[in-house]
């Protein structure tokens, strides 16, 4: 499964986005289709700071009001995502980046978010979000009181 996805990612994605952006360039030039390339860089990482400490500020918020901060750490991690997207050059990746600028659909998006990296953390056995280790944790503790406790004498 994770061969598959990373398959997608670095190899299906940028071949779809590198055809998209050759058709668009037969359509409506080649120095048009570089300045929407370059426009849409610059737009990226200019949202990413403003919606970013727009973010940053809505955390340090729910901190001082003692609410769990977690979906808003997502949302976060969906803005810089979408950062990321927009100065990728790509049609596709512009336009997932730019629905993760959209504070009702990113706070729609983020619980659903949340909840799949804390399933797919559960699955690997990594306890997230509670006070001590997690069960590998405790069994590695277990195992290596049994190997370094020495009998007194």
């Amino acid at each position: 499964m994770t061969f598959l996805i990373l398959f997608l990612l670095f190899t299906v994605v940028p071949a779809v986005e590198l055809w998209t952006l050759i058709e668009i360039g037969r359509v409506v030039g080649g120095f048009e289709t570089m300045l929407y390339v370059v426009a849409i860089g610059i737009l990226g990482a200019w949202l990413g700071k403003r919606a970013g400490v727009s973010v940053l500020r809505e955390l340090f918020e729910a901190l001082r009001e003692q609410k769990a901060p977690a979906d808003k750490l997502v949302e976060g991690a969906l803005v810089l995502v979408g950062s990321v997207l927009l100065v990728t050059p790509g049609v596709l990746t512009d336009v997932t980046g730019i629905l993760l600028f959209i504070p009702p659909l990113r706070r729609w998006l983020a619980p659903k978010v949340k909840r799949a990296a804390l399933a797919w953390a559960t699955r690997r056995g990594v306890q997230v979000g509670t006070a001590g280790p997690g069960p590998r944790a405790r069994q590695r503790h277990e195992a290596e009181k049994k190997v370094f406790t020495h009998p007194k004498v």
